[in-house]
């Protein structure tokens, strides 16, 4: 299995999406859940990375733990989640003051997840996802899509319209 990592400033180009889409390859961003985990989320649900300073984010009362607050990005308004929180992992460390951003959206709703490393752009080969995830850590089971062990290091593919639809960001 081959997994190929692109810089993040990489532009990809429609001729290119169509030619990759024909090879049976899936375009995902790769970053780091938490120290342990790394997570993928497939591009066409990734509107922007970038990195903001911790103080950037208003926090907001009475919301679930993982609700860092909300961020504001090209006049628009997004809840910030500790995605590790979100899906029972290690949380942030509290100390950050950069935070590496990911800004998705999904059927017109949009979320800022926070992660602590965004590691790149994937081209990953359509057959190489594992959909067995009984193995898997039972809180990521409802957020995973599937999962590539690559010599002993596991990637999770996450289901962007399940983080969006999460119970507990509307609880």
């Amino acid at each position: 299995m081959s997994i190929q990592t692109l810089p993040l400033s990489v532009d990809i180009q429609e001729g290119k999406m169509r030619v990759q889409q024909e090879l049976g390859l899936d375009t995902c961003l790769k970053f780091s859940i938490d120290p342990q985990t790394v997570g993928l989320l497939e591009s066409e649900f990734t509107q922007e990375v970038l990195t903001i300073r911790a103080s950037h984010i208003m926090p907001v009362p009475n919301k679930p733990s993982c609700i860092l607050g909300i961020l504001s990005r090209r006049r628009r308004v997004y809840w910030a989640i500790d995605l590790a929180m979100l899906l029972g992992l290690q949380p942030l460390d509290q100390n950050i003051r950069l935070y590496e951003v990911i800004l998705i959206s999904v059927q017109q709703i949009s979320l800022a997840l926070i992660v602590p490393k965004v590691l790149g752009v994937v081209h990953i080969p359509n057959d190489t996802f594992d959909q067995n995830i009984s193995a898997v850590p039972a809180t990521l089971r409802p957020y995973l899509k599937g999962f590539i062990n690559d010599k002993g290091e596991f990637s999770y593919l996450l289901k962007a319209e399940n983080i969006v639809q999460s119970t507990i960001l509307h609880s």
